[in-house]
């Protein structure tokens, strides 16, 4: 049996435009998904270009935009199939998170983004973060920011509970992993001063007022509950606003 082609393919990459070539390639034995795809960019017909992308996602199945390629192909072909629009969902997903990097401070940002950890506990699927991610992305381009947890909650996808969880989770796991902290919660929770359970409480109430239309800031919330006194706040505070301005140095 033959081995696929590496990639990219050299001999491809001279002969992409070249339709005959291309297919001597592959009759000549080799398993080339490069050919495939530049195939797919030769052929006519629908169909063609859908046969071509099957058997270049075949050769290399690890290749999430070779398989993206193939079903948004599939599904315009059969646009009945459920099935393969799902698919082609989750797919566009796990790319999308795929994609995702935080922003890289002095330390190591050793967490997880909110969305893995919310799919971890298994409170959202690859699709609701992938819905949810596309319109963050909407709302950011109209001026209108939000926060994907509250998107998610405003989109009935998982529960404020749920939510405060997560964040709560995120938190102590950047605090166990020696990552730098970048809220005031996790200050508090890096240096001892309020319990996982605290936080979570407050986090809770922060997150139903946001969905509400009420903003309050979280450290006002932990000094309401008695988590916290005025002076440990402040002083979390100034340690948070000194590393804001001094992580890229």
């Amino acid at each position: 049996m033959r081995r696929a082609c590496p990639r990219p393919c050299s001999f491809v990459h001279r002969h992409r435009h070249n339709l005959i070539r291309l297919r001597d390639h592959l009759a000549e034995g080799h398993r080339c998904a490069d050919a495939w795809v530049a195939l797919a960019h030769l052929v006519r017909e629908p169909w063609q270009r859908l046969d071509c992308l099957e058997r270049a996602s075949a050769i290399d199945p690890d290749d999430q935009n070779l398989r993206i390629a193939y079903l948004e192909h599939y599904v315009v072909l059969h646009p009945e199939d459920a099935q393969a629009a799902e698919e082609l969902r989750e797919a566009k997903a796990r790319r999308v998170l795929a994609r995702y990097k935080p922003r890289i401070f002095r330390h190591q940002d050793a967490s997880q983004p909110l969305g893995v950890i919310l799919r971890a506990l298994g409170a959202v699927s690859d699709t609701d973060l992938e819905v949810a991610l596309e319109e963050q992305e909407r709302l950011r381009r109209l001026g209108r920011p939000m926060l994907l947890g509250d998107l998610l909650v405003l989109q009935d996808k998982t529960a404020p509970e749920t939510l405060a969880r997560a964040l709560t989770l995120q938190s102590r796991l950047r605090a166990a992993n020696g990552a730098m902290p970048r809220t005031l919660s996790e200050y508090l929770i890096a240096n001892g001063h309020i319990a996982p359970d605290q936080l979570e409480r407050a986090l809770l109430e922060q997150i139903r007022l946001r969905v509400s239309g009420k903003h309050e800031p979280l450290g006002e919330i932990l000094l309401r509950h008695g988590a916290v006194d005025a002076t440990v706040l402040q002083r979390a505070f100034q340690q948070h606003m000194h590393d804001a301005m001094t992580a890229f140095v």
